[in-house]
């Protein structure tokens, strides 16, 4: 029998732990070992947008307006030949659809991006991938027609989640650094020590030692 919380993957053929989804971007299927750079992929994405649309927003609004038409004629009046910078932010002809491109680019983008990256906040906080987080629908769905409540059985809390896919270092530079090192804790609901993840420790051997689970 497979794991819990694993899924077969038909692009890459494989039995993956914890699987969300094959992700293009970067050609591997996104799971275990791997969703800490997904997320931090998402992270930089975002920052990169904001930076793009930072840069380009304030040349946007001088394309068009009175600046602009009177920098290409202070330049022309001046006898130049080809277009200069006379005002700070105010871009000249040849650079109009450079700075237009680039605000759009980047703002569709990081919409997109933010969407996505705030979905995987939520996800990575209440300890569920982007399965999971279907197959719980259902399962409140039909909870709330039993006139019951639905509970997560792999949700040990907000910081726990947190430290399942970032370990017990330090949050801000596990989000910002790029590391090769491997998540610390099993994708179980288990007690903080017993759920430390070792790796001369066979995973099947946890799942044996605590018995059958149902899920």
């Amino acid at each position: 029998p497979k794991p819990p919380r694993s899924h077969y993957d038909h692009v890459t053929k494989n039995l993956v732990l914890n699987m969300d989804h094959y992700c293009p971007w970067m050609f591997n299927c996104v799971g275990f070992l791997n969703y800490r750079y997904f997320y931090n992929f998402l992270v930089f994405v975002f920052i990169s947008m904001i930076y793009g649309v930072s840069l380009s927003f304030k040349p946007f609004l001088f394309i068009q307006g009175k600046l602009y038409h009177e920098q290409i004629r202070s330049f022309q009046e001046d006898g130049f030949t080809s277009a200069q910078h006379i005002y700070p932010y105010v871009p000249i002809p040849e650079e109009r659809s450079a700075v237009s491109f680039t605000l759009v680019l980047c703002a569709s983008i990081g919409i997109a991006v933010t969407t996505l990256l705030l979905f995987h906040t939520y996800l990575l906080l209440t300890a569920q991938t982007t399965i999971e987080f279907h197959s719980n629908c259902a399962n409140k769905r039909r909870a709330r027609q039993r006139k019951k409540k639905f509970r997560n059985p792999y949700d040990l809390g907000w910081k726990r989640n947190f430290q399942q896919i970032y370990g017990t270092g330090n949050a801000f530079f596990s989000l910002i650094l790029p590391s090769t090192r491997e998540p610390e804790f099993l994708p179980l609901p288990l007690p903080s020590r017993e759920g430390l993840r070792r790796k001369d420790l066979d995973y099947r051997e946890v799942l044996h030692s605590r018995g059958p689970m149902i899920i």
